[in-house]
């Protein structure tokens, strides 16, 4: 019986496993996916049409499961590409219809209304601290006040505003706290 070039091949690949196991995980960078790649060589050199005489064949195998690897990396990309493109129709448009855009500018403008009718400092905490995103320390700081003055100027606004629009949640409770 005639051994084939094939099934010393592979005899090749089975005798050295750990040793081009090794070599291929330095390559790679990770043994799970240099193991990977020997099996799937494995099953490689056991396809296909009979090879001619092999002279080195622990060389050869290396070689084998390098383009092995590169193959598998190429077809998983390729995949990704393919399916990362599927599932961009699988998602919705999350950007706002025009209707939720003239409601929120809507809103924004009766926060503005609101607003104009505190008292100035009353006014200034609130946009320092939530369009400016200041800390409280340096609001007080800035307007000569305690923290707590600032605190308070800050639930008054933000009371005020929530009245305004009509809201009777957390934001018009009295427990609502503006501390950080």
């Amino acid at each position: 019986m005639t051994i084939s070039t094939r099934d010393n091949l592979r005899r090749a690949l089975a005798r050295r496993y750990r040793q081009l196991r090794d070599r291929l995980s330095q390559r790679l960078g990770s043994e799970a996916q240099a193991e990977e790649v020997l099996n799937e060589t494995w099953v490689r050199l056991g396809n296909g049409a009979e090879l001619g005489p092999v002279e080195n064949e622990e060389g050869y195998v290396f070689r084998a499961a390098v383009n092995t690897a590169y193959n598998m990396r190429v077809s998983d990309e390729r995949h990704t590409r393919h399916v990362g493109l599927e599932a961009l129709g699988d998602h919705a448009d999350e950007a706002p219809d025009p209707e939720r855009v003239a409601d929120a500018k809507a809103q924004v403008g009766m926060v503005m209304a609101a607003l104009d009718e505190l008292p100035a400092r009353q006014r200034d905490v609130f946009l320092s601290c939530f369009m400016r995103g200041l800390e409280n320390e340096e609001i007080a700081k800035k307007h000569g006040v305690s923290v707590r003055t600032v605190q308070t100027d800050l639930r008054a606004a933000v009371v005020h505003c929530a009245r305004r629009l009509g809201r009777k949640d957390i934001l018009a409770d009295r427990t609502f706290k503006v501390s950080r």
